[in-house]
Order: C-alpha cells, then structure tokens, then sequence
C-alpha cells in the first residue's frame, strides 16, 4: 500500500473496521462536567483573553468547549462577564488565577479567588501558572507553587489545577504543584519549510507524555494555532495541524488546546481547525475509550505509527495512522488476529 505523505496526515483517520463504514456527524455536545475523581471528558478548546466577553458564544457551535482566558489584570466584573458568557454559551474555562497573588505567596488572596468562583457553573478548573520554569527574571519555584496548589486543594479539593510548561527538563520537581500537566511547543515558523521540525516535535512529544504517565498527571497538549505579532511564526499548514493534533492524540493527550484565539485568522479557523475539530469529534466515542486496543505496526515500517480504538457498543474499530516521515513510503498493514476475515471499509480514499 503506497501512502503519500500529505494524504496519509490529510486522511489520518481514513479506517473504520466493520461490516459498514461508520456514518459521523458533530452533534451538539453536552456541556463537559467532572465525574466524582474530578477529571474532564476529553475536551477541545482555545486559549485567548478574558477582555473578549464574546468569543464563547462565537465558539461553542463550532466544537469547542472549553475557554482558558489570560486574567491578566482585568477586573472582577469582567471575569464575572466572562463565565457567564461562558456559561451562557455551554463552554467550560479552565481559569487563570491572578499571577501577582501567585507570585506573592499571598495564599489568603488565592484561597479568596478561589472561593469566590469555585461554585461558578463555568470553571471547571484553574490554572495555577504560565510557563514558571522559564519566567524573566527568575523562575517560580516549585516549592512556591506547592504551597499555592496545596492552599487551592483546602479550599476546592475537586477541580483539578493546571500546570504549562515549555522546558520538559524542568517539569519533575512541579510534579506536586498539579494535577494537569500541560505542554506547548510552537514548531512552524517564517523560515522553516513544511514538517522540517518534525523529528524534534515527535520526539519532545513523546517525552513530556511519557513523564505524565510516570507522575501519574493529566496531560494536554497546546497545539500552535497562531502566527506574526512580532514572532518569527506562520500558521501551520492543514497537514502540518492535523499533524499535531493526532501526533497528540496517540501520544495519549486527555484534550487539545489550541493557541490562540486572539492571534489566529478567521479564514485559517474555518479552512483547517474547524474541520479537523468537527472530524474528531465523530471519533470520540472511541478515542476516550480507556481500555484501547493495544497498538499494532507496519510489519515493515517503523516510521508509521498506528493505534486502534474501538468504537463502543458497535462492532467497530477506528484506525488512526500517522507517518513521521516526510516522503511517499510503503506500509503494509498487519491486523490483530481478532480482526482477521473481517470486511475492511475506508470512508476515504486514501491509497494513492
């Protein structure tokens, strides 16, 4: 089976398994809500500024569900605007806390913020701080946000607190200052070529997963979603952004977010994020399945990545197929004996 690359990412989930191929819609999804551990369903969403009271309503019918909105210095009536848009809209927010608070150690004006919007409909968490390891001039210790996190869990010990980073060498000694571990690596610039970061994203990819797994955290992945304002960034290509989406969804990521908002295009929303957004979420069922088949391989590729998920309560099988390479290569699919003799449907073409 010859599979060119761009095809391969542009049709990246090509396969169902089954004796009729799966027929997908973006229904209107249910407000995400924690379950008794406090953990979110799987969940796609934007990160942009709390000033831009609107965008939830612009958002939510395009498949995002969930906001996480820079607080910066804006004041409370508009954080209050902002949930109850949110709330309006049937968006979650994943809300920042007041970083002078954080960075005071004053744990009396956190436990205050927290109170004050632990019962809001809207905030499904918080968002401890941006990037601590590498904050000009000095980092934020971990021991700093250890004490924040701890005065948090008190006060709400059920909405899991967030943690961004981008050096994954540092990440370890954070490890108990949260409960999501987030990453963001923004590959696609003005002078690099399509995919020519490749190698490096998968490789940083898999790192940050695999500490998530060992520290027992949540992870979500922050996917660019953005370009210019100064920076030496583009946006990504489709390919390139399908890319990082499923590239992530393999590596295990319990959500996406994308930045940002603010900094993205209309006519880019529409023509790559929208779609891929309406085309995963016809996957979920499977996707969020915790008992996932193990993965199977090529039986001469190793550059083909490739995880099977069954669809639950249909005989179904979704096959999600990534090529780290750049160039056309030949894969041979080897199927799990439990599959053999089944009937193999593909809702696109994708052989070339």
């Amino acid at each position: 089976m010859k599979i060119d690359r761009r095809r391969l990412i542009e049709l990246v989930t090509g396969f169902l398994l089954a004796a009729n191929p799966l027929q997908l819609s973006l229904a209107k999804q249910k407000s995400p809500s924690f379950d008794k551990k406090g953990t979110l369903p799987f969940f796609l969403g934007w990160y942009d500024y709390i000033e831009n009271v609107n965008v939830p309503a612009r958002v939510s019918s395009r498949g995002i569900d969930l906001l996480m909105p820079y607080i910066e210095k804006s004041k409370r009536e508009t954080v209050d605007v902002f949930l109850n848009r949110a709330q309006q809209a049937k968006v979650k927010v994943l809300l920042e806390i007041y970083r002078p608070l954080v960075e005071s150690r004053d744990i009396a004006g956190v436990q205050e913020f927290i109170r004050a919007y632990k019962d809001h409909p809207a905030v499904c968490g918080w968002y401890l701080y941006d990037e601590p390891e590498i904050k000009n001039p000095q980092p934020i210790t971990p021991d700093l946000l250890i004490e924040v996190y701890r005065a948090i869990k008190v006060i709400d010990p059920v909405k899991p607190v967030a943690l961004i980073f981008a050096e994954i060498d540092k990440i370890a000694p954070y490890s108990n200052a949260m409960d999501i571990m987030m990453w963001d690596r923004y590959p696609c610039e003005k002078t690099n070529t399509e995919f020519s970061w490749i190698a490096a994203y998968r490789a940083s990819l898999n790192q940050v997963s695999k500490l998530a797994r060992i520290k027992q955290k949540r992870f979500v992945n922050v996917v660019q979603a953005y370009a210019g304002h100064g920076l030496n960034k583009r946006l990504p290509t489709k390919a390139e952004f399908r890319y990082m989406f499923y590239a992530s969804v393999l590596a295990g990521t319990e959500g996406l977010l994308f930045w940002m908002y603010n900094w993205s295009t209309p006519s880019w929303n529409e023509s790559v994020l929208y779609p891929t957004v309406k085309e995963f979420r016809g996957y979920l069922p499977g996707v969020i399945q915790r008992n996932r088949s193990k993965n199977i391989t090529p039986a001469n590729r190793q550059d083909i990545e490739i995880k099977l998920f069954p669809i639950p309560n249909t005989p179904k099988i979704l096959i999600i197929a990534i090529n780290h390479e750049k160039a056309q290569v030949d894969m041979k699919l080897k199927l799990d004996r439990q599959l053999a003799g089944k009937l193999v449907k593909s809702d696109k073409k994708i052989v070339s």
